[in-house]
């Protein structure tokens, strides 16, 4: 008990690249938008290699090759990159350079998030819109929608993730529950 309040659950974890990549990089195979830029990858080497081969201006061929580099990297590199730029630049600006440790504190009353041992936030259970679970984290998630509480599953240090989910199903019933989008279920 903390302040009154009953701890149900306890989740700690390290943020590093590589679970800040799993969490926050979509599977870019599994994201709508990449059947048009597959759609555009192929028009543009159909055009290089077309143009190439004709009897046309050498800024026909140019603009094959455009399409298909901006094709490969819209398509398939921006999504990581802009995750390792954020990953790299949160950091850098608030750690030190350094990885953080995050500790999620699961109450009847709320839920606490601990930033390296210091309080960052208190979220209140009427601000979870949605309870959402991936093969290696559950997302509560608020009304921000791309904002929510994060618990690793292997990362329990009280309680654990089965006993968790039956917890929130029984506590809470509120609380839609579903899974992750398919792009984030890592």
């Amino acid at each position: 008990m903390k302040n009154g309040e009953t701890i149900m659950f306890v989740n700690e974890y390290v943020m590093t690249r590589r679970r800040y990549d799993k969490w926050a990089t979509p599977k870019f195979w599994k994201l709508p938008i990449f059947y048009i830029y597959c759609v555009i990858f192929v028009a543009g080497v159909f055009g290089w290699i077309y143009f190439g081969k004709a009897d046309v201006p050498a800024r026909w061929q140019t603009i094959g090759a455009f399409l298909t580099f901006v094709a490969v990297y819209r398509g398939v590199f921006f999504q990581w990159m802009h995750a390792d730029k954020t990953f790299r630049v949160t950091r850098a600006n608030y750690f030190d350079g350094k990885d953080w440790t995050c500790k999620v504190i699961v109450g009847e009353k709320n839920i606490s998030l601990y930033i390296n041992g210091k309080v960052n936030n208190k979220v209140e259970w009427n601000e979870i819109l949605k309870f959402e679970e991936a093969k290696s984290y559950f997302r509560l998630s608020t009304n921000e929608r791309n904002e929510g509480v994060m618990l690793d599953k292997a990362c329990f240090t009280e309680g654990d993730a089965d006993s968790f989910k039956q917890w929130m199903h029984d506590k809470h019933p509120e609380i839609a529950f579903g899974p992750v989008t398919p792009s984030l279920n890592k």
